[in-house]
C-alpha cells in the first residue's frame, strides 16, 4: 500500500526561492528578508507564506520520522514490532521545548538535555511531554547521558532538577 506524500502545504516557486534564501541567513538577516517580503507582498501574503512554511516544516519532520523507521527496518534489520517510532524532533516538540527551557538555566546540564534550548531532546515531543509530566518530581526525570552497564540512567537530569525548584 502506498502512503500519501506528506504535503499539507503548497508554495509558489517564487516563495520557495525566497524561503531557500532566507533559510540560509542568520536571525538578523532573516528579519530583514521577511520585512522586505512583507513590504513587497503585504501582510496577507506573509500570513499565507508563514502558514505554508509551517506545513512544510511539519512535512519535513514527518518525512524524517518515516525515513528513520525505514532505515531501521531495511538497513538495520530491526523488526517493526520492536519499535513504535524514533522520538525525533518536530515543530510542536520544539515549541514545547521552548516552554520547558524557559524554566531554568541549563548551566551544568548535559549537551543533549531536554531543558537546553535547541537540543534534540528539547525538540522531541515525547521527551518534552515526559519532562513536563514529571515537572514536580525532582527525581523522576533521569539524564540519558549517564547510563549504567545495562543502559539505564543513573543520574537525575540537571535541567529537570533545576526546573523543579522553580
Amino acid at each position: 500500500m502506498d502512503m500519501p506524500a506528506n504535503s499539507e502545504y503548497s508554495m509558489t516557486r517564487s516563495d520557495a526561492t525566497d524561503l531557500a534564501g532566507i533559510a540560509q541567513f542568520d536571525l538578523a538577516m532573516r528579519r530583514e528578508a521577511l520585512t522586505s517580503y512583507l513590504q513587497r507582498n503585504g501582510s496577507q501574503r506573509l500570513v499565507e507564506f508563514t502558514a505554508q512554511l509551517i506545513g512544510m516544516a511539519n512535512s519535513v519532520a514527518e518525512n524524517c520520522a518515516e525515513m528513520s523507521d525505514q532505515v531501521l527496518i531495511e538497513e538495520c534489520g530491526v523488526h517493526p514490532d520492536k519499535f513504535t517510532s524514533v522520538n525525533l524532533p518536530t515543530l510542536i516538540g520544539a515549541c514545547q521545548g521552548v516552554m520547558i527551557a524557559s524554566k531554568c538555566d541549563p548551566a551544568g546540564a548535559c549537551h543533549g538535555c531536554a531543558y537546553r534550548l535547541g537540543s534534540i531532546a528539547n525538540q522531541s515531543p515525547i521527551t518534552t511531554c515526559d519532562a513536563e509530566f514529571m515537572a514536580h518530581d525532582q527525581k523522576g526525570f533521569m539524564c540519558h547521558a549517564h547510563l549504567d552497564a545495562e543502559g539505564e540512567p543513573t543520574k537525575v537530569c540537571v535541567g529537570h532538577a533545576k526546573a523543579a525548584k522553580t
